[in-house]
C-alpha cells in the first residue's frame, strides 16, 4: 500500500512539475527574430564597443529594435553595411571615413626623459607620476595604450617609442583616441592626407627648448595657405580639413618640419 501510495505522489509532483515548466515557457519565452544571427554575421566581430554597445550581439539587437543606425559601427565593411540596410529595410546615410593619425614627433631621439619610469608600462600609468616621465609635458609616452586597445591591430608601436597606425586596418573607431592622456590622437577624414605632428600648447621658447619638432606658432604656415585652412590657435597650428585643398604649401613653409603630408591613401 505505501508503494503503491508513492508513486501516485510522485506522479501528481510529476505532472504538477510539467504543468508549471509549461507554464513557465510561455511566460518567459523569448521571440527570435531570424534576421539577428544574418545582422551579426554583417558585423566585424571584434566587440570593441565604439558604437556604444556592449558588443557586436547587442548592437545586432538594437539595429533589430531600431534603437541604433548601422553608421555607428565604423568597422563594418561598406559592402555588408549596404547588405545590412537590405535587410533591415533602413536606408544608408553617407558619413566620411575617419581614421586616427599621430598628432607628435616626440620620439625617444627627439624628446628625452626627464626622469627614469619604472612603474606600470602604460601610458596612464605613467601620466599619473608628475605627468609622465618625458620632457615635453604633451609628447606621446611611448608605452602603448593605444596599441594594447586597438580592436583591429591597426596599431604598433615603433622602434622609437611612437605609434604607427596602419591606414588600412584602421576604422576610426576612437577608441585609441579616448584612450590616450596626452591626446596625441586624433581622428581625421581619411582624405585629409596633411596632419600636425605636434600637440604642444607651450609658448615657443618652451617648445624649441625641448623638442627639435615642435610647433612654435611661427604662423608662416597660416600666411602661405591659399585655402585659409589652417589657423594657429593656442599656440598650436590646426588644420580644418573641410577647406584643406592638399596644396602642400603648409609644409614646404614649416621651418620645425612638424607638419606633414601623409602618402594618398
Amino acid at each position: 500500500m505505501g508503494v503503491i501510495t508513492a508513486v501516485i505522489v510522485l506522479g501528481i509532483l510529476g505532472l504538477l512539475f510539467g504543468l508549471g515548466l509549461a507554464l513557465a515557457s510561455k511566460k518567459f519565452f523569448v521571440d527570435f527574430d531570424p534576421r539577428l544571427e544574418k545582422v551579426l554575421s554583417f558585423l566585424p566581430g571584434s566587440n570593441c564597443g565604439a558604437c556604444g554597445s556592449a558588443g557586436c550581439a547587442a548592437f545586432a539587437q538594437s539595429l533589430i529594435n531600431g534603437k541604433a543606425a548601422l553608421e555607428a559601427c565604423r568597422g563594418m565593411e561598406e559592402k555588408a553595411r549596404e547588405e545590412a540596410a537590405g535587410l533591415l529595410g533602413v536606408e544608408l546615410k553617407e558619413t566620411a571615413r575617419k581614421i586616427a593619425v599621430l598628432n607628435c614627433g616626440g620620439s625617444r631621439k627627439i624628446v628625452k626623459d626627464k626622469f627614469y619610469y619604472n612603474g606600470l608600462p602604460d601610458c596612464i600609468g605613467a601620466n599619473l607620476v608628475l605627468g609622465g616621465q618625458k620632457e615635453c609635458r604633451f609628447a606621446c609616452l611611448g608605452f602603448g595604450s593605444c596599441e594594447k586597445i586597438c580592436p583591429f591591430g591597426a596599431i604598433t608601436m615603433s622602434e622609437q617609442g611612437l605609434p604607427a597606425i596602419d591606414p588600412k586596418k584602421c576604422t576610426g573607431c576612437g577608441k585609441c583616441v579616448a584612450i590616450c592622456p596626452k591626446g596625441v590622437l586624433s581622428l581625421i577624414p581619411i582624405s585629409g592626407r596633411v596632419r600636425v605632428a605636434c600637440s604642444s600648447c607651450a609658448n615657443a621658447r618652451k617648445t624649441a627648448a625641448v623638442c627639435s619638432v615642435g610647433c612654435i606658432a611661427c604662423r608662416k604656415c597660416e600666411k602661405v595657405c591659399p585655402a585659409d585652412a589652417i589657423r594657429v590657435t593656442n599656440n598650436l597650428a590646426r588644420i580644418d580639413y573641410h577647406k584643406c585643398t592638399l596644396c602642400g604649401e603648409c609644409v614646404k613653409a614649416c621651418p620645425m618640419k612638424c607638419i606633414i603630408m601623409e602618402e594618398e591613401r
